[in-house]
Parts: structure tokens; sequence; C-alpha cells
């Protein structure tokens, strides 16, 4: 059994290509709350960061370094332009991570990472569904001669 948890676990480690988005997403309390704080420019650029964490290997993103910060903010739509944009996009995407930090949309990893752990649970759907495939159909049984 362990066997087939680690082979789904690591099927699970691959990109998305595509996955979930229910139509009531906007209801949850914690997505309510991100509109509520920031709009829905913000919940668009949950989504494009959901987005992001799917079709990323292993479904999480360094936050470290101002470059690594400086590349989720191009990625989700959060870069600005004009005197010191640099500086500005750095802390307009970290205080926009906080708060989805804060709400709970996103966890730190402990690994200089932040991630999704609704993304990380459609990876183990996705896991699980490449490992079952991976498996083959499934075997004929042996039908006994029928009597002569």
């Amino acid at each position: 059994m362990a066997m087939i948890a680690k082979e789904v676990h690591d099927r699970a480690q691959d990109p998305m290509a595509w996955f979930q988005h229910d139509a009531s997403a906007s209801l949850d309390i914690k997505c309510q709350r991100l509109i509520m704080r920031h709009g829905n420019a913000a919940y668009g650029a949950y989504w494009r960061l959901c987005e992001l964490l799917a079709r990323t290997k292993h479904h999480a993103l360094p936050v470290e370094t101002d470059e690594d910060w400086l590349i989720l903010a191009t990625q989700i739509g959060l870069r600005s332009s004009g005197a010191f944009d640099e500086t500005l996009s750095i802390n307009q995407t970290r205080d926009f991570i906080d708060c989805l930090l804060e709400i709970g949309l996103l966890v730190r990893d402990g690994k200089g990472r932040i991630e999704s752990e609704r993304m990380q649970r459609n990876a183990l759907y996705f896991g699980s569904q490449r490992a079952n495939g991976a498996k083959g159909g499934r075997p004929r049984k042996n039908k006994a001669e029928p009597p002569k």
C-alpha cells in the first residue's frame, strides 16, 4: 500500500494541464474575503496564481528573493510600470501574497515557497489518475475452454 501512495505522490508532482474550478468558488468564504478586501482584480490575480501553481512542478513557487517576487508579479499581472516600478511591484505582490496567506488561500511550505492546499489536492487527484492509468487496462480473466 505504501508503494501505491508513493507512486501517487510522485506522479502528483508533475505539472497539471488543467484543474477543476468550481462555478461557486467565489462564494467560498476565503474568496469572499479576498474580493471584499481587494476587489475582483485580486480575485482574478488569485486564479492566475492557481494556474501558475498548477503548471509548476511540485505546485509551489519560490518567494525568497526580490527577483522571485518580481517574476511572480509579472506572471500574475501585478507588475507596475513607471518610476520605481520594480520596488512597487515587489511590495504590491508581497502584500497580495500576505493577504492570501492570512485568509488561508495559500500556505508556506517551510522551504521558502508558497503553495495552495487546493492545488495540492488537485495534484493528488491527478497523481492518482496517472498512477491508475500507468497500470493499464484490467487483465482479462482466463476463461475455461468450453466442453467439447
